[in-house]
């Protein structure tokens, strides 16, 4: 667990099925809106023997005609020029400015080719299995090497290489991009970090692989989520450097903890809030502020009976260790659909902006993140009018 000393939220960037920016799409969420679209997959409706098309949160418009890298690429262009456009950023900042981003893993796809394959393979099938394994790891070190350079190009954007940072998986490793943008503020390495996050589940081959997994809700299943897409930016920077450039403080960035469970949902038995009640524990225990008031949980539950166990779980773990365990709950994928690796962003977002309009009904607010593989994380938003933070020394 790590606990960040000054470290302001002062920008935010956000694209969805429900808003082309930050402001209409947490206004929608408030609102209690969503917007599922037919999708291209169909399936079989074994009562009427008739195909019916899946449904899921689709960015109209704005997404039209792009697919794969291309669409992952117009969704974090979106939202960045979203938070850029208020954030008040300019080119003498960017020498001390970073960028981390959190980009689709390869989970899902690694699973659906893992079933797909012969289970007591031959030495030749064997063989065959790594290199179709290894194929799927190369692709993701190809869209790390590749998404930072063209979405900062984009924007005309030159930040320090030594300052940019890749990682890939789903909601929770959201922790990673996290802890290492702290690490940077905290040691002064830089000023301010651009944190994002970019997923899409609504198109291609990731729609197919999370159908074909069983994930999604459609004909005949009651569970599941709706697959959505989505992008979120926020911009973390310590607190004397945003008041040295006037910034606008919107809220703060309180402790954090990444942990993992021993197993991912697909093995028996799925996993049971061990982990996540770790990471939730770690945040809820921390001293300082000395009267810590937790008065709302934002967490990706998104229809799944398995990752709803999981979180429910953790609660009564919670309830056992004599620690808060009834919140008010807001669930991003409730509006989005789900919306992978951009979820942790997009609960800042949320967060932060129910602070602004002041209908978030408290001064911190718990996000909590699980994955289907075996990552778990959580951290604290607080108000900016919660307690006045300095500068780390």
């Amino acid at each position: 667990m790590q606990l960040p000393r000054g470290i302001a939220i002062t920008g935010l960037g956000m694209v969805s099925a429900i808003g082309l920016d930050v402001i209409s799409s947490c206004a929608s969420a408030r609102a209690g809106l969503s917007r599922r679209s037919e999708l291209a997959l169909e399936e079989s409706d074994v009562d009427t023997l008739e195909t019916v098309p899946l449904r899921g949160h689709v960015v109209q418009g704005a997404t039209n005609g792009f697919d794969g890298f291309a669409r992952l690429l117009r969704l974090g262009e979106l939202a960045l020029g979203d938070l850029l456009g208020q954030s008040g950023l300019r080119d003498e900042h960017l020498s001390r400015t970073g960028l981390v981003l959190n980009l689709p893993g390869d989970f899902y796809e690694s699973t659906h080719l893992r079933a797909g394959l012969a289970t007591v393979p031959s030495e030749e099938e064997a063989a065959e299995q790594q290199e179709l394994l290894a194929e799927v790891r190369d692709a993701r070190e190809r869209l790390k090497q590749r998404m930072p350079r063209e979405l900062l190009a984009l924007h005309s954007l030159a930040l320090p290489a030594q300052a940019q940072a890749c990682f890939t998986g789903g909601a929770a490793t959201f922790m990673s991009g996290l802890a290492q943008a702290v690490q940077w503020l905290q040691t002064r390495a830089l000023d301010r970090c651009l944190v994002g996050g970019i997923d899409s589940f609504v198109h291609g081959e990731p729609l197919t692989q999370v159908h074909e997994l069983g994930l999604t809700r459609g004909v005949g299943a009651v569970t599941g989520f709706f697959p959505g897409e989505a992008s979120a930016f926020v911009l973390l920077e310590r607190v004397d450097a945003a008041r040295a450039r006037g910034a606008a403080i919107h809220g703060l960035l309180g402790p954090h903890a990444a942990t993992r469970e021993k197993q991912h949902r697909f093995l028996t038995p799925p996993p049971l809030g061990a982990a996540l009640f770790d990471a939730m524990a770690a945040c809820l225990t921390v001293s300082a502020p000395p009267a810590r008031d937790v008065g709302r949980v934002i967490v990706n539950i998104n229809g799944d009976n398995i990752r709803a166990r999981d979180f429910g779980t953790a609660l009564v773990r919670l309830a056992d260790a004599k620690l808060p365990s009834t919140f008010p709950q807001w669930y991003p994928p409730e509006h989005c659909g789900e919306i992978g690796a951009a979820t942790g962003a997009a609960s800042i977002c949320m967060g932060v902006r129910g602070f602004a309009r002041n209908y978030a009904g408290t001064q911190d607010i718990l996000v909590a993140l699980l994955d289907d593989d075996e990552n778990r994380g959580a951290f604290i938003l607080e108000s900016p009018l919660s307690q006045p933070r300095e500068g780390v020394p």
